[in-house]
């Protein structure tokens, strides 16, 4: 009777640990961005589900955006823990060292950017050293990086003299080359900003009009786009040590994979979304040629100074690295 007892006891104890030992391992990730933008958080429900598919879901990325942590406070959190990882842009958090806002203006060369040593290596040192935070992958949004949108048509000089544009800091250079006023504002402030005519237009991705349905209250889509759009996805150290190797693996072979699908995939939603501003008669309007010119350099010089504000014991040497491989001028 008694042998019966413990046995009874000892498979019950083993039916209730089954679930333990199968049980799913949640990974909480900090996004700047939720659905509404569904071209600016792609690259993280890209990664979600390579974690999820190639873990066999024994790995899970639990995701919360900016109606949690505001996108310009998100670093904080990430490094203390609060969360295990952000997604997040460099310029969000340029304040904290955000190097990774250099990466718009480095060319989308993924072997490049990855060989030893090089750029990727820089950047994740880099937020290892002043953040506590791993760099597991920069996914980029496709090969047309940014543009200028407007609520009414180009003045004759084809230029924004007299006009207030919402844009982060990295936008300040191009918009200032312009003529235009600089004017800070969230994404979630954006649409009624526009509406309300507070600004006159707005520097940001080249994709996300139309799920942020910009394009009922603004008109026209300038001309040419320019850099690439960099979101990278950073690690808390301390977390990513309580990993097991095999987790880390899985982990950092989504990262790479993300990339790969995102410098494609971020093209073809551009595309899908162009082809539905078309058809709800948003217009497109083109730069006088010298003042598209004058646009790309001075995105690249302003981001470069950029850097050199935010991250000066970096900038430098990353640029370097970029020059050496290519990548940047």
């Amino acid at each position: 009777m008694l042998r019966r007892i413990m046995f009874l006891a000892a498979a019950a104890a083993m039916v209730a640990a089954a679930p333990a030992l199968g049980q799913t391992k949640t990974i909480k990730l900090l996004a700047s961005w939720d659905r509404t933008n569904y071209a600016a958080i792609e690259g993280a429900l890209v990664f979600q589900e390579q974690v999820k598919k190639d873990s066999g879901g024994k790995l899970a990325i639990d995701m919360k955006g900016p109606e949690t942590v505001p996108p310009f406070q998100q670093i904080q959190p990430v490094t203390a823990g609060v969360f295990d990882m952000l997604f997040s842009h460099g310029v969000y958090h340029a304040g904290s060292k955000g190097i990774a806002l250099l990466m718009d203006v480095i060319e989308p060369d993924l072997d490049k950017r990855r060989a030893p040593g090089g750029v990727f290596d820089f950047v994740d040192k880099y937020y290892q050293q002043h953040n506590k935070l791993k760099l597991i992958a920069i996914s980029i949004t496709g090969t047309h990086g940014y543009q200028l949108i407007l609520r009414n048509a180009l003045n004759a000089d084809g230029d924004l003299k007299g006009l207030k544009i919402r844009g982060t800091q990295s936008y300040f250079g191009v918009i200032k080359a312009l003529g235009g006023t600089p004017v800070v504002l969230p994404i979630p402030d954006v649409y009624s900003a526009l509406e309300k005519g507070v600004v006159d237009g707005v520097a940001a991705p080249a994709a996300g009009i139309y799920t942020l349905k910009w394009y009922e209250v603004v008109h026209y889509r300038l001309r040419p786009t320019f850099g690439t759009s960099n979101q990278p996805l950073l690690y808390n150290m301390a977390a990513w040590a309580k990993l097991t190797p095999e987790e880390q693996k899985i982990i950092l072979d989504a990262g790479r994979e993300t990339e790969k699908i995102m410098l494609k995939q971020g093209d073809v939603t551009l595309a899908k979304e162009e082809a539905e501003l078309d058809k709800l008669g948003m217009k497109i309007a083109q730069f006088p040629p010298d003042k598209a010119a004058m646009i790309k350099k001075e995105f690249s010089a302003s981001v470069w100074e950029l850097g050199d504000q935010c991250c000066a014991d970096g900038a430098k040497e990353l640029h370097e690295i970029a020059r050496k491989a290519n990548l940047a001028y």
